[in-house]
């Protein structure tokens, strides 16, 4: 649950970070801004429906900015996005607290950063960011603008997403995600088939 509700200051400043988000990842392709709100709505849904507290502003500013990073860096988005939010999250009003919180929700969101989520705050993202990654858009999110050709790139991707499910760390995480996965596995199984057949037209071809 939040811890409280956020004061309309929070909301004005909140207002003016989102304008920057959705500037920022306007050219951010698979990562683009509506990424960025459907991680904020489901953040705000997994808050909504667990025991634990979680600061409101810590959970939106993580959501908000926790793909700030891609602006720079791909492979390390997490530790670059940590960086950027620093000095952003400085011109906020906000506590040293927060902004140590809110940084780490940015690093921890991903595993490429390699630093395992701890707090609840870091632990709501991170799920909220998996489950924008199952379901038919997740599943052709994790195909656009990647490099190889189509069997490698679906291949590839495919294996990665069946194992998104398994990783929320929130009962809820799960309850939302369920039917996403679902639907998700039964395009991977298509694309599979399809996959195969593809391979053995190949390898059956008789040439002159």
């Amino acid at each position: 649950m939040f811890s409280r509700a956020l004061t309309d200051e929070e909301r004005q400043w909140l207002k003016e970070l989102e304008s920057f988000v959705k500037e920022k990842h306007a050219v951010l392709g698979s990562h683009d801004y509506s990424h960025v709100l459907q991680v904020v709505e489901y953040a705000i849904e997994i808050a909504n429906h667990i025991e634990e507290e979680a600061d409101p502003v810590v959970v939106i500013c993580g959501a908000l900015l926790h793909d700030i990073g891609r602006a720079i860096s791909d492979t390390m988005h997490g530790l670059a996005g940590g960086a950027i939010a620093e000095e952003l999250l400085e011109s906020l009003p906000l506590t040293n607290k927060q902004i140590v919180r809110i940084t780490k929700v940015i690093v921890r969101h991903t595993a490429t950063s390699h630093v395992r989520p701890e707090t609840t705050e870091e632990k709501i993202i991170y799920d909220a960011d998996g489950l924008d990654r199952l379901g038919t858009m997740g599943l052709l999110r994790g195909f656009v603008d990647k490099k190889g050709s189509m069997m490698d790139v679906l291949e590839r991707y495919m294996a990665k997403r069946v194992k998104e499910y398994d990783k929320l760390f929130f009962p809820i995480s799960r309850s939302i995600g369920k039917q996403l996965d679902d639907e998700m596995r039964q395009l991977i199984a298509l694309f599979t088939q399809r996959l195969n057949e593809r391979k053995q037209s190949v390898e059956q071809l008789t040439l002159p």
